[in-house]
């Protein structure tokens, strides 16, 4: 599957909330500092992420595309999909929905594509 880039999907937390009521996700927050940019990776769990502030972009490894995104976008990432956050400047604070709460030890694991099976 592809990654699902929303732009300007909301204007507040309020937005952002009531869209992770209506599809019945978890909420939590999640922020990544100054960085280079993340290595291709995948979840094992559909995750939507709400970006609240700052600006990165995403590559789809399957179409090779990177994506800019920005405050106000929403970013849905099925499960299995191969993906990478690019550089941050500053930070990006993200709200991110999950299908069940998980523990911290369980949040938002970074499988290696060889890992993929299936």
């Amino acid at each position: 599957m592809e990654l699902k880039i929303y732009a300007d999907f909301f204007e507040s937390q309020t937005d952002v909330l009531d869209d992770v009521k209506k599809n019945g996700t978890w909420p939590t927050t999640f922020v990544s500092g100054p960085t280079e940019g993340f290595h291709v990776h995948w979840h094992s769990e559909e995750v939507h992420a709400y970006i609240m502030e700052g600006e990165t972009d995403f590559l789809d490894a399957k179409s090779g595309s990177r994506t800019p995104v920005k405050a106000g976008d929403k970013i849905v990432v099925p499960a299995k999909t191969l993906h990478a956050e690019g550089a941050v400047q500053d930070r990006v604070v993200y709200i991110l929905a999950l299908p069940q709460p998980l523990l911290p030890e369980e949040f938002l694991v970074m499988h290696e594509p060889d890992e993929l099976v299936g």
